[in-house]
């Protein structure tokens, strides 16, 4: 038998395209640069480039992109790492969006492992 921790689909799937997600809307809809979209990513430019084009984080991309309450998070997300400064906060994000990106997998037919974030009760709205 073979042991598969909770977050190695999400490290290895849905958080890439968690990334490609958030790195088209920051570039390409708020017309932000590739630098600055790295900066308040936490990511380097060279992988935000990556995602835009295309060449990482396309797997399960159009799966969550096709869920509305997940694009309201991810909108969500955008919006507070424009205009606010969470980037000591970016990890806590990205753990509640691949929680709520596992969930719309799931809806989907995927059988995934829960982590701890999923069995907590919290509100993913992002809202401040």
């Amino acid at each position: 038998m073979q042991l598969t921790l909770p977050c190695e689909y999400s490290v290895k799937e849905i958080l890439p395209a968690i990334r490609a997600i958030v790195a088209e809307k920051l570039v390409n809809e708020k017309k932000v640069s590739i630098y600055k979209a790295a900066e308040l990513m936490g990511l380097t430019p060279a992988a935000v480039e990556n995602y835009i084009k295309k060449r990482r984080g396309i797997a399960v991309k159009e799966i969550l992109r096709k869920d509305k309450r997940f694009m309201d998070l991810i909108d969500s997300f955008t919006d507070n790492i424009l205009n606010s400064n969470v980037r000591n906060q970016l990890a806590s994000y990205y753990c509640i969006l691949c929680a709520e990106g596992k969930k719309t997998l799931s809806k989907n037919g995927y059988q995934l492992s829960p982590c701890l974030v999923e069995s907590l009760s919290y509100d993913f709205s992002f809202k401040k």
